[in-house]
């Protein structure tokens, strides 16, 4: 069956339409899970209609369903947690926040007189930094909570070992007082009955 010019237009715009799938599956896996905005292709001062806009486009363009890349799911599960992200008030703020922070730290850095793309980069880079250095002390300080609380479960196991110890011994001294107790009582009366002997000879 021959394919005509229709049918060959039809193939190239699928095979197109996949390249830009896949491409845009490597696009989002690239950028940092820190950066949401880049994640997402929006500008720090997009609106939420453009958050919603910029999701709706780029999760039909990787959605796990629509593409064959293995990593489909890995970037539309990142694509979705940019969108939760931006899509909430406090951590866009928050976000925005630190963004400005790395902003009047680079500025200070900053030797050169202009502030293009190149400075807008360099902004970005920082803030990772920034927040790959306030996850870092995170965790540190949850190892060391961690740390102490395992210590001090450490400290409570070891007291009640020793509980039930004391608690075996006293019942083991106990179980044994009606032995210890007959025992004396043989004891005494084997006494008893030596000095009698001795009297009855002489």
């Amino acid at each position: 069956m021959t394919e005509t010019s229709s049918d060959v237009d039809r193939i190239l715009q699928l095979e197109a339409t996949q390249l830009s799938r896949q491409r845009e599956v490597d696009r989002v896996l690239k950028q940092s899970v820190l950066d949401p905005f880049s994640i997402l292709g929006v500008s720090h001062t997009c609106t939420p209609t453009d958050i919603k806009l910029a999701y709706r486009n780029k999760s039909r363009l990787i959605h796990p369903d629509k593409t064959a890349h293995a990593q489909a799911r890995d970037a539309f599960e990142r694509l979705k947690q940019a969108e939760t992200e931006l899509m909430d008030d406090e951590k866009r703020k928050s976000i925005l926040t630190m963004m400005q922070e790395a902003r009047r730290e680079l500025t200070a850095e900053w030797k050169r007189e202009e502030k293009g793309e190149e400075f807008e980069r360099a902004v970005v880079e920082k803030y990772k930094s920034i927040m790959i250095d306030i996850e870092w002390r995170k965790r540190q300080r949850l190892k060391q909570e961690l740390a102490k609380e395992g210590a001090a479960s450490a400290r409570e196991e070891e007291a009640i070992r020793e509980r039930k110890k004391r608690k075996e011994a006293d019942r083991a001294w106990e179980d044994s007082r009606d032995q210890r107790v007959s025992s004396w009582r043989d004891f005494q009366a084997a006494g008893s009955s030596g000095k009698k002997s001795k009297k009855d000879g002489q």
